[in-house]
């Protein structure tokens, strides 16, 4: 199994798809084995679905949740994952 970073980080606000870069228009989180068939992350992880008008991004966690500031906050990014491993860490407690 892969290690996982369990720092709480925000879920950006713009993401490159295959069209380009796009701001998200809209986050959805799905519990374990609640995402849609078309999902590309296993169905045993929480899901975090980053909606653009150039397509969605897909990533897997251990956990996602809005914070006191209103922002996604996902938990949970395999080490190995250099672009999310770059997101902004997440400043204020849960």
């Amino acid at each position: 199994m892969n290690e996982l970073d369990m720092t709480p980080r925000y879920a950006p606000e713009v993401v490159t798809t295959i069209r380009g870069r796009f701001p998200v228009s809209s986050y959805c989180v799905y519990p374990p084995n609640g995402a849609p068939e078309n999902s590309p992350i296993r169905r045993d992880m929480t899901t975090v679905e980053l909606q653009t008008a150039g397509g969605s991004r897909w990533y897997g966690c251990e956990r996602a949740y809005i914070n006191s500031e209103l922002r996604l906050v996902v938990v949970g990014t395999d080490t190995r994952d250099e672009v999310r491993m770059k997101w902004q860490v997440c400043k204020v407690k849960p």
